[in-house]
């Protein structure tokens, strides 16, 4: 269970769109989660089966780095051009789309990737699918906890909105200069 939630509770860019969503209900901060969660899923069948020690290395490590380096640039722009504005009550019926959001973020997110390769391997080797009950019952616990903190937060100091969408922005803003600065090192060297 404890290796579950070190692999979901580090501050990153899953987080923060969490943080982001959790200001248009919990129930979409919660959905980014479990997409997120979701990627969890398929790196830990990628593992079991040997396939993520072929995407470590190479040409496909530096995609996935491009391509969390754009989606989190995208995300970073949205996230501070909605902290300026009211939310529309559309977006938040938008149900689906908070759940892509944190599978494509799980899914691109080379920081989870390095997670499943340097601990993932080693965990799955050692207990194989026995682990599987526990581990992921460590990222629901993060998924449930971390997105109902964040919405109470939110609910008793309303005031703090703006600062936790700007400092979701920012972070997001960070990790995809970050991923792209990666990316573009091991593309032009």
């Amino acid at each position: 269970m404890l290796l579950g939630i070190s692999v979901a509770a580090p501050p990153g860019p899953v987080n923060a769109a969490a943080a982001y969503q959790v200001t248009k209900s919990w129930f979409a901060a919660l959905t980014t989660l479990l997409g997120a969660t979701t990627a969890d899923a398929i790196f830990f069948a990628l593992t079991y089966y040997g396939v993520t020690r072929l995407i470590a290395s190479g040409e496909i490590r530096d995609l996935l780095f491009l391509a969390g380096g754009f989606l989190l640039l995208y995300l970073a722009v949205v996230t501070f051009r909605s902290a300026r504005r009211e939310e529309s009550r559309q977006q938040n019926r938008r149900a689906g789309a908070p759940y892509i959001l944190g599978l494509t973020i799980g899914l691109s997110n080379p920081f989870q990737l390095a997670w499943w390769i340097a601990v993932g391997v080693g965990m799955v080797t050692t207990f194989g699918l026995s682990i599987i009950a526990g581990f992921f019952a460590g990222i629901i616990t993060w998924t449930i906890s971390y997105s109902s903190l964040l919405r109470e937060g939110i609910r008793r100091y309303r005031a703090i909105y703006p600062y936790v969408v700007y400092a979701s922005a920012a972070l997001l803003l960070g990790f995809a200069v970050w991923f792209l600065v990666t990316a573009a090192s091991s593309i032009f060297r």
